[in-house]
């Protein structure tokens, strides 16, 4: 008779002892901050804190795993540079608290000492040249810091923390994309095909999206568009042959279809692709605002594609991860060009789908969900399937079925927030469920696989319920964390 007051008392107890021993404490700096930014006229996206412990997860991920596992000279290339990076990360979160001239004054020593030891780190660890050293790693602050200024320059659009791992994630995989290109880091089957790939789709979506960004706003025709796609198009061959070889097509045809397995999971993908647009053009043409739950189908579907091609083909997910990647920019960036009719069309859907989150400049909740799903590929090869599905487990899977089911059947609500308990714990059944069914079917094969993903969701589930920060952008690397320690378990 008695048992539902007791839980909700001990639900009440919890969120005090959160909120007084984790939350209240950061909120003293987080003040001072958000002081600072006003100081600095820094607009940032609306919410309940700044996130300023977001600065610490890509460099965890990165750093742990190289400990954990014989990874390759890109991935210890990739793990110098977020340790350097955190060291400046820890010095500008520290001046920020004191002081606003940090967002308006130039570059200065915090930099100058961070490529220093980025310098050293890589020199040490990834055994090249200073050549090598003077290209990709004592830069990498001060790129980082022009990247975070222009970031936050944006009204409304990002949180401080969700800059900087837009920013770290930015300049880390650029600098090992092309150092993996140049410097050939990575020797496995097909590496040479697929970072040529990837490398061909960012730049020419780039050129495309930099040349609509020079155009005078009246002379973005529809015909003008064409004229530069098609020459993008000639320049993505060309660069393509000589990144790869003048057998980069055969190559390209063979690696795609020639493979029975990756043929079928192509044309399984391709299915959910036109389920989606389907949806996605039958809702707008109704002009009926979608609800959450409703968004959060497109997480089923587009994590059914990155669990398959992490499950099937992981050298297939990365290229599509790359390229997908790409296409989503220019979706974005024609939304935005005043191209007709494309930029009415892409608006009329952004304006079905948005949320409360894409107030600013520009629509990254999709960018945030594609890269959310796709963060499980940070994980080395080495590493059990199960962490290469973080992803897809917390985003996917975690924070849909917290959706729907918070919605239909929430009652209790977390202190000071809009989701529920009963969506957390949800949350929490639904990645396990999810792991024991892939476990008993033999589909993945990881010692303690439910445990540690009881350990993992539980963790995840209770930052998501209490967080401001986008969850698709930091739950992942969360749940890479967790999974990350709880390793000995496997």
């Amino acid at each position: 008779m008695d048992s539902a007051p007791n839980i909700d008392k001990f639900i009440d107890s919890s969120n005090k002892f959160i909120d007084i021993k984790f939350l209240k404490p950061l909120s003293k700096y987080d003040n001072l901050v958000t002081q600072n930014l006003h100081a600095a006229q820094i607009s940032t996206r609306p919410a309940g804190a700044n996130g300023l412990w977001c600065f610490t997860l890509l460099p965890i991920v990165l750093i742990v795993y190289s400990l954990q596992y014989e990874v390759s000279t890109a991935y210890k290339l990739a793990a110098c540079l977020s340790a350097g990076l955190l060291f400046y990360n820890i010095l500008f979160h520290i001046f920020i608290c004191i002081t606003s001239l940090v967002f308006t004054s130039g570059l200065g020593a915090g930099c100058l000492v961070s490529g220093l030891i980025t310098s050293t780190l890589v020199y040490s660890f990834v055994n090249e040249g200073t050549i090598f050293v003077l290209l990709f790693a004592f830069p990498t602050p001060f790129i980082f810091c022009v990247l975070l200024k222009h970031l936050l320059s944006y009204p409304k659009t990002f949180t401080l923390g969700e800059a900087v791992i837009v920013a770290q994630s930015a300049v880390i995989s650029v600098n090992v994309i092309v150092a993996q290109n140049m410097y050939n880091l990575e020797e496995c089957e097909d590496a040479d095909l697929v970072n040529g790939v990837v490398i061909t789709a960012l730049s020419t979506v780039g050129l495309i999206v930099t040349t609509l960004c020079l155009l005078k706003k009246e002379s973005r025709t529809l015909r003008l568009f064409i004229y530069i796609f098609t020459a993008a198009a000639a320049f993505a061959v060309i660069q393509l042959y000589t990144l790869v070889g003048l057998t980069c097509i055969p190559q390209l045809f063979v690696f795609l279809f020639m493979n029975t397995t990756r043929a079928k999971l192509l044309a399984f993908w391709l299915s959910l692709v036109l389920v989606a647009v389907f949806v996605l053009v039958l809702r707008t043409r109704q002009a009926e605002k979608a609800t959450t739950v409703t968004r959060k189908t497109f997480h089923l579907l587009a994590a059914g594609v990155f669990a398959t091609g992490i499950l099937v083909d992981l050298r297939l997910i990365e290229m599509a991860t790359g390229v997908g990647f790409g296409l989503l920019i220019l979706v974005e960036a024609l939304r935005k060009s005043d191209i007709e009719p494309i930029s009415s069309a892409l608006q009329s859907a952004f304006l079905v789908y948005s949320d409360e989150k894409d107030c600013g400049e520009f629509a990254l909740t999709p960018l945030y969900m594609y890269c959310g799903l796709g963060f499980g590929l940070i994980a080395p090869r080495e590493a059990p399937k199960l962490e290469q599905l973080a992803g897809v487990l917390s985003v996917g899977v975690g924070d849909a079925a917290a959706s729907w089911f918070g919605k239909r059947y929430g009652h209790k609500k977390w202190h000071g927030q809009n989701r529920t308990v009963e969506g957390t714990l949800f949350n929490i059944l639904s990645q396990i469920m999810t792991v024991y069914c892939l476990s008993l079917f033999d589909i993945i094969d990881c010692k303690n696989a439910v445990f540690r993903t009881t350990i993992a969701a539980t963790a995840t589930s209770l930052v998501e319920a209490k967080t401001d920060q986008v969850d698709n952008l930091v739950l992942p690397l969360i749940n890479i964390i967790a999974f990350q320690f709880t390793h000995a378990l496997s």
